[in-house]
């Protein structure tokens, strides 16, 4: 997480911003906000209603719009707000998109998970768990409602012995396939590391990619979730890197909001040896104004 900034004045930038909002200075108001780490971000809101007995996200509402106003509202949230926000567009209104569910749900650390459960009750009336099922079916919905509980391993020292064990009893012989239990298990409650060594193992004793095993032998939503995953694990800077070279709004919110206080250096570098430019170049191309602005100041922190 990024430590907060020394020449941090909270009651200067709650100053700075109301003088803003009046003068209705965008750029300075973009500026200021990105430029913030979230927790700052969280203490501005804070002694902005204290001082003025309004709230700061009602304010910016009323000046901004568009693609700028979707990324500052999602920086005034917590990280768990922001990520219960996620899943809930995911699955509520016309269909579900199983690729934002996946991506949240196989990105995010356990204990985040957690948390981001607690706030989805609390800001939504509703449990995630029941959402997810109400949603989804068959595999995809098991492996989901295993990997919110927040279970996960983190032992970084996978026990050789243990994971060969576990390998050995991965796919029932006899059908050709993997047992879905086990790969709940494996996603759900596994490390990183211990994931890790259950690929390469798998692939030792079995002689065939564990993406193409468990792709002929579950559902083909529970199959991505699965792919996403191990993308991610392996190696997440050129996961996200990916991702925001399609430029579409909702990933670039999303993932500068995110992952700015995360990995965007890992990300940053990803990106350039994908595509052998620089991301904020990249950044300034595809977008235009106070949106660029604030999209180029998240990208470098």
């Amino acid at each position: 997480m990024v430590e907060e900034k020394q020449d941090f004045n909270v009651m200067s930038d709650i100053e700075e911003l109301n003088k803003n909002i009046k003068e209705n200075e965008i750029s300075k108001i973009v500026e200021l906000i990105c430029k913030r780490s979230n927790s700052e971000r969280q203490k501005i809101k804070e002694m902005y209603f204290n001082q003025w007995d309004i709230e700061l996200e009602k304010e910016l509402d009323s000046k901004l719009s568009g693609d700028v106003h979707d990324l500052i509202k999602g920086l005034m949230m917590t990280p768990g707000d922001f990520d219960a926000s996620q899943l809930r567009n995911s699955m509520k209104g016309l269909g579900t998109d199983e690729s934002l569910l996946s991506e949240i749900l196989a990105t995010r650390p356990s204990r985040h998970l957690l948390l981001v459960k607690d706030r989805y009750s609390i800001l939504y009336n509703e449990k995630l768990e029941e959402d997810i099922k109400g949603d989804t079916s068959k595999f995809y919905e098991k492996i989901l409602c295993e990997v919110i509980k927040g279970e996960r391993s983190d032992n970084p020292y996978p026990n050789s012995q243990k994971m060969k064990d576990f390998v050995k009893n991965l796919k029932d012989e006899e059908k050709g396939k993997i047992l879905e239990d086990k790969l709940v298990e494996c996603f759900g409650n596994c490390s990183y590391g211990e994931i890790c060594t259950i690929c390469r193992l798998y692939e030792k004793t079995y002689k065939e990619a564990f993406l193409d095993a468990i792709k002929q032998s579950v559902d083909s939503d529970g199959y991505d979730f699965c792919k996403i995953f191990l993308q991610y694990i392996s190696d997440s800077g050129s996961f996200f890197a990916e991702k925001l070279h399609n430029f579409k709004e909702k990933d670039l919110n999303r993932i500068l909001i995110s992952r700015s206080e995360v990995d965007m250096d890992e990300i940053r570098y990803a990106y350039k040896d994908l595509y052998k430019t620089d991301l904020i170049d990249d950044i300034k191309e595809n977008t235009k104004d106070d949106y660029q602005l604030g999209l180029t100041i998240l990208a470098q922190k």
